[in-house]
């Protein structure tokens, strides 16, 4: 019987014993999870912000080429205006409407990417996935009408030429 109570009371101590270890070895592992938990929320934030100043840069980018090509048909209308005021009498109402509609054309497309900028200044405040993409599909139908004007335009001045 003492052999029995002996062997409880040394159990006893040496569970007491490795008890607080254990104890430390808990609040560390859970000091180490809660600073891995920070540093990945700050590892996303950067990675946000990151993605964000990307496509800031793209965009801005893309406004900058935009503008200048539109810029570009704008003169080209000054020459076809230059060319309407030469021409005869024959041909100058023709031409008379086909510049007024390219003028109307450039400016739909001024004002398209003058709401798409005002649309990704607010979506740029709550980025997500989506922005990048919707900015994505933007410059495409943008570029695709804008080619689609420049073409348009180009065959004018050859027809007008002949």
């Amino acid at each position: 019987m003492k052999k029995a109570i002996v062997l409880v009371f040394v159990m006893s101590v040496i569970l007491v014993s490795c008890n607080p270890s254990s104890n430390k070895e808990v609040k560390d592992a859970k000091e180490n999870l809660k600073e891995a938990k920070e540093q990945l929320r700050e590892a996303q934030v950067n990675n946000i912000e990151a993605e964000k100043a990307k496509e800031l840069v793209e965009w801005n980018n893309f406004r900058i080429e935009a503008d200048n090509s539109i810029a570009n048909m704008e003169a080209d209308l000054k020459n076809m205006e230059a060319r309407i005021q030469k021409s005869n009498t024959k041909n100058k109402q023709k031409l008379k409407n086909d510049y007024d509609k390219s003028k109307s054309d450039i400016k739909t497309l001024k004002e398209k990417l003058q709401r798409r900028n005002l649309e990704f200044e607010n979506d740029i405040k709550y980025f997500d996935e989506k922005v990048s993409e919707k900015n994505q599909s933007f410059k495409r139908e943008f570029k695709h009408d804008m080619d689609e004007f420049g073409n348009s335009f180009r065959n004018l001045f050859k027809d007008n030429v002949k």
